[in-house]
């Protein structure tokens, strides 16, 4: 019976998605392989770690991810510096270096950096080859990770940017079909509550990256709409209810809703 329940998942599974973040990945740790060829970078591996983190779903996250990722890469590297430079690499020592770290990112909130800033600094302490001398070394190593991620935060901003407002729009789109399917269908309220959460997620990533869309369109037009959507589920679970009074408020407020998101829609496809 187990055996069955399996193969009926893997053979209704959706094939995996490629999206156009891991294309932009794997363009951006092209380009930092490329750039490694050249006196630039010492050391791939370093370059192509900060380029994958310096890869983000928003422009802006990735800028803001791109800042911490530098500080906590100056940070792990200045640490592992010292303790290396005074030979501090017993057990005791490993602790308190890495403890270290982990205090100081958060100090400054950038706990996001905390795995690579302990990479680092664990990379300077161990490497017993460190070609060119301890410093060196150290500066070259952090020079590397801050280069891959400002390769990673070039590419997503230059080369096929997020369009938060386009897929905004085809999920307004989805919603104005939907809302109208579950008014005479209820099982489609499953599907709308989660396409409701999706575009909240758009939403807040278009708000994100605000300020690198040239686009003209009323920010509180586009907030009230999706504020007003997220408003549908309800409605349309108490549209049918047996007290008319209520079931007509229910249906007036889902069709309001209902004009509200295609006056949206209209305006947004006029300028995108």
């Amino acid at each position: 019976m187990k055996i069955r329940k399996i193969i009926r998942k893997i053979k209704f599974h959706n094939p995996i998605s490629i999206g156009m973040r891991t294309l932009k990945t794997g363009i951006a740790a092209t380009i930092a392989a490329t750039v490694a060829i050249t006196p630039i970078i010492g050391n791939p591996f370093y370059a192509l770690m900060g380029t994958v983190f310096g890869m983000q779903n928003t422009v802006s996250d990735s800028f803001k991810m791109g800042i911490s990722r530098v500080i906590g890469t100056a940070i792990g590297a200045f640490i592992g510096f010292l303790f290396a430079y005074f030979e501090l690499n017993s057990p005791p020592f490993i602790g308190l270096a890495i403890a270290l770290v982990i205090i100081i990112c958060g100090l400054l909130k950038i706990r996001d950096s905390i795995l690579i800033t302990v990479t680092l600094c664990l990379l300077i302490m161990f490497n017993p080859t460190r070609e060119g001398g301890l410093l060196n070394y150290t500066f070259r190593r952090t020079l590397d990770t801050a280069l891959g991620v400002i390769i990673g935060f070039l590419v997503n901003r230059f080369i096929a940017p997020p369009n938060h407002l386009k897929s905004l729009v085809i999920e307004l789109e989805l919603l104005c079909k939907l809302t109208k399917k579950a008014l005479k269908d209820d099982g489609k309220l499953l599907e709308l509550k989660k396409e409701l959460s999706t575009l909240t997620l758009i939403h807040a990533n278009y708000q994100t990256d605000e300020k690198y869309d040239n686009h003209d369109v009323s920010n509180e037009t586009l907030r009230r709409t999706v504020d007003t959507c997220n408003d549908l589920y309800f409605h349309l679970k108490h549209c049918k209810a047996s007290d008319r009074a209520i079931k007509n408020y229910h249906i007036n407020q889902i069709n309001q809703t209902l004009i509200l998101l295609e006056s949206t829609l209209n305006e947004l496809k006029g300028v995108i």
